[in-house]
């Protein structure tokens, strides 16, 4: 496994994010001939890159596969693992307990560190009970469990020995923040490779 990180990604909350994030998702996508789950925290932006991307995934011969528009999860993981240079995009499901072995996924994209929405149920009532103990639910919960999922997104590339591919993280807090380092440190120890913006 090969890992890129991208330090010039503008933050979520920036103008240019989706601008970017397509630019940089196209690009992976060429390094692998699609064949690729690309990862999303919101399925919002999710449907916003299929839109983007959705020409340029046919124009190279791709058959884009999009949760929650054209198929049940289990025909679409049969379909990915049929079609050799397919492009599955994806959320919270397909982040775990996913197993395609050899060639059909050579790439995993990961387009967000996968931070809970802290207004969900379980996530709301976890750090408010945190917080009533005095403590900080940031790094006592929302940051280890956003550590274990980037973990287990990225686990969806190797499954047997046999398989090897690229992973590419998409959002620069990993590198620009201090508890970036965090999430690195959950990762196995793998080659990993910094990008910039003259590199899209």
């Amino acid at each position: 496994m090969q890992l890129y990180l991208v330090k010039s990604m503008p933050e979520p909350s920036e103008p240019n994010f989706e601008e970017q994030l397509e630019a940089w998702i196209r690009h992976f996508l060429l390094e692998s001939d699609g064949s690729a789950f690309v990862l999303f925290t919101s399925y919002k932006l999710l449907k916003e890159m299929a839109a983007r991307l959705g020409p340029a995934c046919t124009k190279n011969g791709w058959r884009l596969l999009v949760q929650g528009q054209e198929m049940p999860r289990d025909r679409m993981l049969r379909t990915f693992r049929e079609d050799k240079h397919s492009v599955l995009f994806g959320t919270d499901s397909f982040w775990t307990g996913v197993d395609v072995p050899g060639k059909a996924l050579s790439n995993v994209i990961i387009t967000r560190l996968p931070f809970a929405v802290p207004d969900h149920p379980i996530t709301a009532s976890q750090i408010e009970k945190i917080q009533a103990e005095g403590g900080n639910a940031f790094f006592e919960y929302s940051l280890p469990e956003a550590v274990v999922k980037l973990r287990q997104g990225i686990g969806r590339l190797i499954r047997t020995k046999k398989d090897s591919g690229i992973a590419a993280i998409l959002d620069s807090r990993i590198l620009n923040k201090r508890y970036g380092r965090r999430f690195l440190a959950g990762l196995p120890s793998i080659p990993t490779t910094t990008l910039g913006k003259e590199d899209v």
